[in-house]
């Protein structure tokens, strides 16, 4: 389908212009209630899914939280100075980690969505959008983003930013997402020059040049930017991290070795790519295929795959070999032309995940996308067989234990283990189709969504409570979003590709 200026116009206004004036709905709790320290905390007779491989599933067990971290674990536990939660007829899990997710598009809801003709029109979407942002939206977009995500019981992500190309967007694009409070890595693409804007006449095979050009000095200076301005240090609970620059299919690998090592000495947290596995085969000097990253010593523990769609088992065997990890973003990729290799990719010990990916397109409730994941498997015979030797715990793992490996917090979350993280859900089961029968993994994995999060805690920080997020107006924060997405994308509708 053709998008004509019209057509984009309509489509940006139309939904968001009507989002905008029509009543908030009078479900929607206002926060009354600001947020706290982490405070030492028992939870206590909540049946629990650990992860943990040695305590399994406790009934009617109680977890102490303590300067931020798990301190205790069992039943019967006391602390007589700490905050009470009645965790009773309630299941406790790991807080969920969505290994790849563009935050910026969480303003956009609707703009472009899967189950909608508009879904083919991604890239002219992102090529109007990211040279009508103001610095102020770029916070915005993150903020509101991250704050949908920790809503639907996200506690750690890996944000795959591959918009901003100033380093003020960068920098408040950052800052948003720090100050939602959620953990995880902000991944800054070394990527985009465009030089038109709003009114502006643009070849696209020009503008899409600008978008796939290498990184170039400015890109640079920015990552300096961020580094020095933002990310002095390794202690926040949003980490530093950078994504290759796109395009790099037909390059010259001596050019995709040398950007990866002048990523590498920025020391970034995690090195993200997107791949998707080429149809065609070039010459051995030109990148174009995954098993090339190998011999030429590319691969390591903080370089983190995109989708890899079609890897081979010779490719998940260096990824396993060489600690580099993956994330299939599995309700995305049902339409792919290969399917998601999480299954395979588990089976063979490689750290991999799963994620959202197109925050605008997809529903954020991210019980979901754990279940899109378990689905997604039945596209392959190998994957069929695979799928009937699951349990919830398995379904659940890819968002937890194995969850926190593919974005290198192995040591740090995912699992409800003294010394972890507190990152953890407390879900309500009193709905009337919540079953009380089968291991609790498997109630979650099978049953729960989003209306059931109680409360969501970070580091022992309350993000949620009652099911309403703390210290969050949603009904100002949905106006807010509405006006500058509406503005953004009336902008945008401006620009006259050729």
């Amino acid at each position: 389908m053709q998008l004509t200026r019209k057509g984009f116009l309509g489509l940006a206004t139309s939904a968001l212009a009507a989002a905008a004036v029509r009543p908030a709905l009078a479900a929607t709790p206002k926060a009354t209630d600001k947020v706290m320290p982490a405070r030492r905390t028992l939870i206590r007779g909540a049946d629990i899914i650990t992860m943990d491989r040695t305590l399994g599933e406790i009934a009617a067990g109680d977890v102490l939280i303590d300067k931020g971290r798990i301190a205790a674990v069992g039943k019967g536990l006391r602390a007589d100075d700490a905050e009470l939660v009645d965790g009773r007829g309630m299941i406790l899990m790991p807080g969920m980690i969505d290994g790849h997710r563009h935050m910026w598009e969480g303003m956009d809801n609707g703009v472009i969505a899967k189950i909608s003709r508009s879904i083919g029109n991604y890239n002219e979407y992102k090529l109007r959008t990211m040279v009508c942002y103001r610095p102020e939206d770029a916070w915005l977009a993150q903020y509101a983003s991250a704050i949908q995500a920790i809503d639907s019981g996200v506690t750690s992500v890996i944000d795959y930013c591959h918009i901003f190309h100033t380093a003020e967007l960068a920098e408040q694009g950052a800052r948003g997402l720090i100050e939602s409070g959620i953990a995880g890595t902000f991944c800054y693409q070394v990527s985009h020059s465009p030089t038109y804007t709003a009114g502006d006449t643009v070849r696209m095979a020009d503008a899409n040049a600008m978008r796939n050009a290498p990184a170039d000095d400015i890109h640079w200076r920015t990552v300096e930017q961020l580094r020095a301005r933002v990310f002095t240090g390794t202690d926040g609970l949003i980490r530093f991290g950078l994504c290759l620059s796109p395009g790099m299919n037909g390059r010259p690998m001596k050019d995709l070795a040398a950007e990866f090592a002048k990523v590498r000495s920025y020391r970034p947290h995690i090195v993200a790519q997107h791949h998707h596995r080429a149809k065609a085969v070039l010459a051995p000097d030109l990148f174009n295929q995954f098993e090339q990253l190998g011999p030429a010593g590319l691969l390591g523990p903080d370089y983190h795959v995109t989708h890899g769609n079609g890897m081979t088992d010779a490719e998940l065997a260096m990824c396993r070999d060489t600690g580099t990890m993956i994330c299939s973003t599995t309700m995305g990729e049902h339409s792919y032309p290969y399917p998601s290799v999480h299954g395979r990719a588990r089976e063979m010990g490689v750290a991999v995940g799963i994620g959202v990916d197109g925050a605008l397109a997809f529903t954020h409730d991210y019980f979901q996308h754990v279940r899109g994941a378990f689905y997604n498997l039945f596209r392959t015979d190998e994957g069929k067989a695979i799928a009937a030797r699951y349990q919830g715990e398995d379904a659940l793992d890819f968002v937890t234990r194995l969850g926190a490996r593919a974005i290198r917090e192995e040591g740090v979350t995912g699992t409800i283990s003294v010394g972890k993280r507190a990152d953890l859900l407390l879900l309500k089961t009193d709905r009337i189709n919540f079953p009380i029968v089968g291991p609790l993994a498997d109630r979650v994995a099978n049953y729960a969504n989003q209306p059931d999060i109680d409360t969501v805690w970070i580091a022992g920080v309350v993000r949620k409570r009652g099911g309403a997020m703390v210290g969050v107006d949603m009904r100002a924060l949905k106006a807010r979003i509405n006006e500058a997405s509406t503005r953004i994308n009336r902008e945008g509708a401006t620009i006259t590709f050729l």
